[in-house]
C-alpha cells in the first residue's frame, strides 16, 4: 500500500508541474484595441476607498491611438486616478473600462508607471532581466522566460539602454530607470501607458528619448499622462483636467488626429 501511494503521490506531483507553466499568468484579452480605450462614467474615487473623495462623478473618454495628458494642482487627484485606471485602487462608485474591462491587475495590454517607482535596493536585478520581466503576463506559471528574446533587444534600443543592459538596476538614474520601465512595457506589448509625471527630475537625453519613444509614428500606444508643464500639452491630442473634484476634457482633437505626428 505505501509502495502504490508513494507512487501515486509521485506521478499527481509530476502531473501538476507539467500543467502549471500551461496556466496563464493573466487571461487571454483580445489583442487590438477598438473605440475607447478608457471609458468612465459617473467615476467616484479616493485614494482609500474608505477616505474622502478626490474626484466625483467623472465622465470622461480616451480613444484607442489618443495621446492624452492629466493636468491639474497638486494633490487634485491625478495620481489617483491613474491608480484607478491601472486596478490599484478601486473606485467608490461609478463605472470605469481600461482595453475593454474593469480595471484588474495582471492585465497584459496595460502598464502603469508609477511618479516614484520603488524598488529594492541592492536586490541583484540588471536592466535586461528587469524589461524581461514585460513577458510574464504571456507565459504560464513557473514556466522558463525566453532569455535573449528579440523584443527585449528590441526594447532596450529603442529605450537607448543597449549598453545598460548589464548594469545593475539600482545603480541607473531616474531618467535610465524610467527608460527601463518603459522597455518593460513594450516587451510586455502593452496598448496602454498610464504614467504618473515621468519626466519629473529627468535630464535632456533621458527626456528626449522618452519622447521620441512616446510620440513618434507607427506606435499605436493609447498615453494617459500626468504632467505640470504647459510646454507639454502642445503634444498630446487631449487634455484632461482634475480641479476642485472635478475632471473635464478641456481639450479633444477631433479624431484624435496627433499633433504631435
Amino acid at each position: 500500500m505505501s509502495r502504490f501511494w508513494t507512487r501515486f503521490t509521485r506521478q499527481l506531483g509530476d502531473a501538476v508541474f507539467a500543467l502549471l507553466p500551461t496556466l496563464p499568468y493573466a487571461r487571454p484579452e483580445k489583442p487590438v484595441c477598438a473605440g475607447d480605450a478608457v471609458f468612465a462614467r459617473g467615476l467616484t474615487a479616493g485614494a482609500r476607498t474608505d477616505g474622502p473623495a478626490a474626484f466625483r462623478d467623472a465622465d470622461f473618454s480616451i480613444p484607442c491611438g489618443c495621446r492624452t495628458a492629466l493636468i491639474g494642482p497638486n494633490g487634485s487627484g491625478k495620481s489617483t486616478l491613474l491608480r484607478v485606471l491601472a486596478g490599484l485602487v478601486p473606485p467608490q462608485s461609478g463605472e470605469v473600462r481600461v482595453a475593454g474591462f474593469a480595471p484588474a491587475l495582471g492585465r497584459s495590454r496595460v502598464a502603469y508607471l508609477a511618479q516614484r517607482p520603488q524598488l529594492t535596493e541592492g536586490f541583484p536585478l540588471i536592466v535586461r532581466r528587469l524589461v524581461q520581466m514585460g513577458t510574464y503576463a504571456h507565459h504560464g506559471w513557473f514556466e522558463e522566460c525566453r532569455h535573449g528574446d528579440e523584443a527585449v533587444d528590441q526594447a532596450l534600443a529603442r529605450l537607448g539602454l543597449t549598453e545598460l543592459a548589464d548594469r545593475p538596476v539600482h545603480a541607473l538614474s531616474g531618467g535610465q530607470l524610467q527608460r527601463a520601465l518603459l522597455a518593460r512595457a513594450f516587451v510586455q506589448g502593452a496598448e496602454v501607458l498610464l504614467l504618473d509625471e515621468p519626466y519629473a527630475a529627468l535630464d535632456a537625453a533621458s527626456r528626449e528619448i522618452i519622447e521620441r519613444f512616446l510620440f513618434e509614428q507607427g506606435h499605436a500606444f493609447t498615453v494617459m499622462m500626468a504632467t505640470h508643464d504647459p510646454a507639454d500639452l502642445a503634444r498630446f491630442d487631449r487634455v484632461l483636467e482634475i480641479r476642485a473634484g472635478a475632471v473635464t476634457t478641456r481639450h479633444a482633437c477631433a479624431g484624435h488626429d496627433h499633433r504631435h505626428a
